[in-house]
């Protein structure tokens, strides 16, 4: 059984939106056990979760709690999701309610400079890309685009940053606001160890932006 080490030291990272109120936990926090400590506070929160099925998705709402146990002297904590498991489960964001959701794509899809990875949605076609210029990635920006308005949703911070083996990937793109717009649900980090969810909406997008930043999970202590 493999566990998964939450990292105890948050990093700094540039991000062009306000921080977010709301959590988002993906199918690895909820799939994989975690050791020594309950890396997000989930009980007494409403939670919604995004069911992916044949006939479309839908935002559903979803128990969540986590269970403890003790293996090999440590302590062991899952996450339990009922009444089915999600591709992954929010909490805390105004904008979103139980119903219907448009999934354009639900597998994690890796960014390289490059090769900016395409999405359509209605009539809309957008593109998420990586750019950077120095063999390591430590300047590395991700830009989202509509064809017509251009986006950072990720660049290096002013200040010193640890970076080492970064690695930037997007995990679900679509609907989930309602709004006709894309959403996107990523992971953009400096450290082969870091894994922050960010999960970005349309309906939360400042003036001249596409989208605003709606909910974060950091792996930081519950």
């Amino acid at each position: 059984m493999r566990l998964v080490l939450s990292v105890a030291t948050l990093i700094a990272v540039g991000l062009a939106q306000r921080q977010a109120s709301g959590t988002v936990l993906t199918a690895s926090e909820i799939q994989e056990p975690h050791l020594m400590r309950r890396p997000a506070v989930v009980e007494g929160r409403s939670w919604l979760g995004l069911q992916v099925l044949e006939d479309g998705s839908r935002l559903e709402h979803v128990e969540v709690h986590w269970i403890g146990s003790v293996e090999f002297e440590d302590s062991v904590f899952t996450l339990s999701v009922e009444p089915r498991s999600p591709a992954f489960i929010v909490a805390d964001v105004p904008q979103l309610s139980a119903g219907p959701a448009i999934t354009v794509s639900r597998f994690e899809q890796g960014l390289t400079a490059g090769a900016p990875l395409n999405f359509v949605l209605g009539t809309r076609a957008y593109s998420v890309e990586l750019s950077h210029t120095t063999p390591m990635m430590c300047d590395a920006a991700v830009n989202l685009s509509d064809g017509t308005v251009s986006q950072d949703l990720y660049f290096p911070d002013e200040a010193l940053v640890s970076c080492d083996e970064p690695h930037f990937s997007v995990q679900w793109t679509g609907d989930l606001d309602g709004d006709g717009k894309l959403d996107l649900l990523a992971t953009f980090s400096p450290k082969y160890s870091y894994y922050p969810r960010r999960l970005f909406l349309s309906t939360a997008a400042q003036d001249g932006d596409l989208v605003g930043l709606a909910a974060v999970f950091d792996g930081s202590a519950a």
